[in-house]
């Protein structure tokens, strides 16, 4: 670890801080918590997920900031209203709808109100949006709601496929990004984790150079690379290994609890 101070930790989710089972050892964060606020360390949640996904893994006096949906919605302790959120693109949203529904690709719409799925889309798709967005509606026309949708993301087998068939047809307002062994995010221009982890921390003061930060996947890489020290899951792809500043245990072997448990005062 880096010589300086540790004034904020982020944690990614799902391959990082949750086990296979998505579950995590709650006793033995508890304690890590207690160090934390002894020594004024804010701690992040910056994940894929929708908020109120993510918030109910956690109680309200665990004092967790969130950076929901690759750092487009932003949530400070205790509030229920969004720090930060996108603004809508409707035209952009027109034209990635185009896409994903002529071709029938399962997809999550998100809005600054919940998510949105066609009703069309398979019931083990929608089962799978349902593990992430907590807040999901099915809808029959999705084009009524272009003015609301500020990002996407698809369920499909094969993310490097998909990223090579579509990512040149998609609008210009939006980034894919592999988010998941069967997941690519649609991150508006201009948003990702980094950027959403930074404005949380100019919100509070904080210098990134004084944040250590978790992840294992691709959509972690800009989180992993604004911090001062950086750290990749086991489990987590050789690109993202080799990007970072240690290798921690895997997220089976609660990795990132091990790696606080040595690192935090």
């Amino acid at each position: 670890m880096a010589k300086q101070p540790i004034s904020l930790v982020a944690v990614d989710m799902d391959g990082t801080f949750l086990r296979p089972d998505k579950t995590y050892d709650r006793d033995r964060f508890l304690v890590l918590r207690q160090r934390m606020w002894q020594a004024g360390i804010r701690f992040v949640v910056a994940s894929g997920n929708q908020y109120w996904q993510l918030k109910s893994k956690f109680e309200a006096s665990d004092d967790v900031a969130y950076a929901a949906e690759n750092g487009h919605f932003l949530y400070d302790v205790g509030e229920s209203d969004p720090l930060y959120a996108p603004q809508e693109s409707p035209s952009a949203a027109r034209d990635l709808l185009d896409i994903l529904e002529s071709h029938r690709i399962p997809y999550v719409a998100s809005t600054a109100k919940g998510a949105l799925i066609p009703s069309w889309m398979p019931e083990e798709d929608a089962e799978w949006a349902r593990l992430y967005f907590h807040r999901l509606d099915e809808v029959q026309d999705m084009f009524a709601h272009a003015g609301e949708i500020v990002k996407a993301g698809v369920h499909t087998p094969d993310p490097n496929r998909f990223m090579a068939e579509f990512s040149h047809r998609l609008p210009g307002a939006f980034v894919p990004v592999i988010a998941g062994p069967e997941d690519v995010d649609f991150n508006v221009v201009g948003h990702d984790k980094a950027v959403g982890l930074k404005r949380l921390a100019d919100h509070w003061g904080i210098n990134l150079a004084h944040a250590i930060a978790f992840g294992d996947n691709f959509n972690d890489m800009e989180m992993l690379n604004s911090v001062g020290f950086s750290v990749a899951m086991a489990n987590a792809a050789q690109e993202i290994r080799d990007a970072v500043d240690r290798v921690a245990p895997s997220n089976a072997e609660d990795g990132v609890l091990q790696v606080l448990e040595e690192i935090l005062p």
